[in-house]
């Protein structure tokens, strides 16, 4: 798999495709958010990929180009949950961002939004790192009104010894991780699996359930 933002390798084919994001509190599909998103998912014994395709007419990045763990989702950008144990109890789970600039968020929690270190935080233990590989795509131009944008695609691929400690890895046949996959815009947007107003996007015991097969 060469991770170069196109999801053209024959290997995305074969993929999962998870369908088209719903919104995070109905479950429905909605027009009022300008965000919308689909996602892709497929592993192997070394790595674990996930693939998104975003539409938004107007792509925010605005970070510094070496920001670490920038607050991504005050802007634009795509998120992934992952609770190895698959049991929903928000103990010891993973966020990982990405947004159109390709920079990454990603910090590891010990239970539901903990630590937080305040309105500003640290949020979980953000020195972790997923050890991703990804690369974006922009179809437009970010941060710049005077043209319509269509969105971005992000492609990304992470080691499973970055969740070793969490869970077997790699997965065994039949094995359940429960995930979520959204794409954002100013702390909001639309979800794989809906949260029906029960928490946040950290909510786990609302993530969907990924079952490995071989």
């Amino acid at each position: 798999m060469t991770i170069d933002g196109s999801l053209l390798d024959k290997g995305w084919r074969d993929a999962a495709h998870l369908g088209s994001f719903v919104g995070v509190s109905t479950g429905k599909p909605t027009e009022r958010i300008h965000v919308q998103g689909d996602a892709t998912i497929f592993w192997d014994e070394s790595y674990f990929y996930v693939g998104f395709h975003v539409n938004d007419r107007k792509l925010r990045g605005g970070f510094p180009k070496d920001a670490v763990d920038p607050h991504l989702w005050e802007r634009d950008t795509i998120e992934i949950m992952i609770d190895p144990k698959g049991d929903g109890d928000n103990k010891d789970y993973f966020e990982i961002q990405i947004n159109p600039q390709n920079l990454v968020f990603d910090s590891h929690f010990d239970d539901y939004n903990l630590p937080k270190g305040g309105p500003n935080g640290p949020f979980g233990h953000e020195a972790w790192s997923s050890e991703v590989k990804s690369a974006v795509t922009v179809r437009g131009t970010l941060d710049d009104d005077s043209d319509t944008d269509s969105g971005y695609t992000v492609e990304a691929r992470f080691p499973w010894s970055a969740f070793e400690g969490s869970a077997k890895v790699p997965p065994e046949d039949g094995d359940v991780w429960r995930m979520n996959f959204y794409a954002m815009e100013n702390n909001g947007g639309v979800a794989w699996s809906p949260i029906y107003g029960k928490g946040n996007f950290h909510k786990a015991s609302r993530f969907g359930r990924v079952t490995f097969k071989r």
